[in-house]
């Protein structure tokens, strides 16, 4: 291949990851056999649950296609709208709406949302996929101080913007600690905003009904735009919002990353709606998952490791340096354990570290394994 200037850059800024130790990769398969998988999102083992395969199965019935176009242009499958008004329910809203995964539900609510007239205050730990929906935007960003709600105070009281609005996560993906809804509720209230949440690692998690930290906090009525993902404790695909009707109208009309894509498949749309349906028939299930984590973090702080702000069922395990995040997680997995490390630009420079996911396919000797893998590391390291 010839060279030019394009490629020249591209080779430049390769080598640069690599000498940083910042170089990423697809993971390769890994057969489950004798594995503690601690890298998937899947915190309720739903992927490996036959009742859930079962039901999905016979959602499908025997349809294995896609959908062909986007769900404005051809006939979808007739399941979105039995997912959708499942979610709906589920949320206790008056809608909801489906998008083929939980980046393009981000982007095409804020794309949507937000003009240059909006002004926009997000928690500075947020998710990528809401950063990239606010460039979209081209609207105007304050980033506040991660879970301040002075900072959030303050710099509400300064703006003279019209359109304000607040967005978070509510349970952060690398710190695995949750946003203080109750007061963004309201200081919203007071400085006349609107409030977007991302569930994505709260879906499935908390509340009496597993909806997620709105339900579990009580603060429905004061957030506008709920986001939620599919492929996480419900381990299928895609994300989804659930709102009022008027807003569902809204993004149909003015969503691009959902007029523009092609509707999921007939057994996603199957198996999102059997995990959801097993969800709710199993609430107690999250919580399970969440008491036997706490043991998770107790281990590693009695080893030395900072674990951060975590509260939930991420827990990170911080090493600080790049490198020796990467030498630690190909530590683990040469003993049959994946962790994966986590480096800038994913997490603020001097933080990177590893990430465990807990779930309720982990057991006990799981938890014992993991924590002699690390202290085995850090007496070699240390």
């Amino acid at each position: 291949m010839a060279s030019t200037p394009l490629l020249d850059r591209i080779s430049r800024e390769l080598d640069k990851r690599r000498l940083e130790g910042r170089f990423r990769f697809t993971a390769p398969f890994q057969p489950d056999d004798g594995i503690i998988d601690c890298s998937t999102n899947s915190y309720l083992g739903l992927h490996a649950n036959r009742e859930v395969a079962s039901e999905a199965a016979r959602l499908a019935n025997g349809k294995l296609n896609g959908s062909g176009a986007s769900r404005l242009v051809a006939t979808a499958s007739e399941l979105y709208n039995e997912l959708e008004r499942e979610i709906a329910d589920w949320e206790d809203t008056e809608a909801a709406l489906v998008f083929t995964s939980g980046y393009t539900t981000n982007v095409g609510i804020l794309q949507a949302l937000c003009t240059r007239s909006t002004e926009v205050f997000s928690d500075r730990l947020n998710h990528a996929s809401l950063y990239d929906g606010i460039r979209l935007a081209g609207c105007r960003l304050n980033r506040y101080r991660h879970g301040d709600m002075a900072d959030l105070r303050k710099r509400l009281a300064a703006s003279d913007s019209t359109e304000k609005l607040i967005v978070t996560d509510t349970v952060f993906s690398m710190d695995g600690d949750r946003a203080p809804l109750e007061d963004i509720a309201q200081l919203a209230q007071t400085h006349g905003a609107m409030v977007m949440v991302d569930e994505a690692h709260a879906t499935g998690m908390f509340g009496e009904c597993g909806s997620g930290l709105v339900e579990a906090t009580g603060t429905a009525a004061a957030i506008n735009v709920r986001m939620g993902t599919l492929s996480k404790a419900i381990a299928g695909l895609g994300g989804y919002i659930a709102v009022s009707s008027l807003l569902r109208d809204f993004f149909v009309n003015f969503s691009r990353s959902l007029i523009y894509s092609t509707g999921l498949p007939h057994p996603v749309l199957a198996h999102n709606l059997a995990a959801i349906r097993h969800i709710r028939n199993r609430p107690d299930t999250a919580s399970r998952v969440l008491q036997t984590s706490v043991l998770l973090r107790d281990d590693l702080k009695a080893l030395g490791f900072d674990t951060r702000p975590s509260t939930t069922q991420i827990i990170p395990c911080i090493t600080g340096d790049d490198h020796k995040a990467v030498a630690l997680s190909e530590y683990l997995r040469d003993r049959g354990i994946i962790a994966p490390a986590i480096r800038p630009p994913t997490v603020p420079a001097g933080t990177a570290r590893i990430r465990f996911s807990w779930s309720t396919l982990h057991t006990n000797d799981d938890r014992l394994r993991i924590v002699e893998g690390l202290r085995k590391w850090k007496q070699r390291h240390e």
